[in-house]
């Protein structure tokens, strides 16, 4: 079986998932791709489900508030509490992918097959 590789980079700002209801979860980014992005919140949210979220990427100095829709797609219980919710962009923006390429000025992150089994689904 091929396993895709993304290049994932560190990312850390502040995050807010819209659930339905109009309730708005917070929590913080843990790195992100061009496919998707690494969550850490409080409790466990449904997968399979498209959410609105919005979140900050600081890059040379200045936060830039990015607005996605993306699916969950893993929910893992980390190490030092929380879930780290694996979201993947269900849609297209250049603007936003141009800035998650300008961050490969930072140590990227390869995903390793064997640790993580959820990021081969393609985040």
């Amino acid at each position: 079986m091929e396993v895709l590789q993304v290049t994932r980079y560190p990312l850390h700002g502040r995050v807010q998932v819209a659930l339905p209801g109009h309730a708005v979860l917070s929590g913080h980014a843990v790195d992100i791709s061009v496919s998707g992005i690494c969550i850490l919140l409080e409790d466990q949210i449904p997968l399979n489900v498209v959410y609105s979220i919005r979140f900050e990427m600081p890059i040379r100095g200045a936060i830039h508030v990015i607005t996605a829709q993306a699916e969950s797609i893993y929910g893992v219980f980390a190490s030092g509490g929380g879930v780290r919710v694996g979201l993947t962009f269900r849609d297209n923006n250049p603007q936003r992918t141009e800035l998650i390429k300008s961050l490969g000025g930072k140590k990227p992150m390869v995903d390793n097959p064997d640790k993580d089994q959820e990021h081969a689904s393609g985040r």
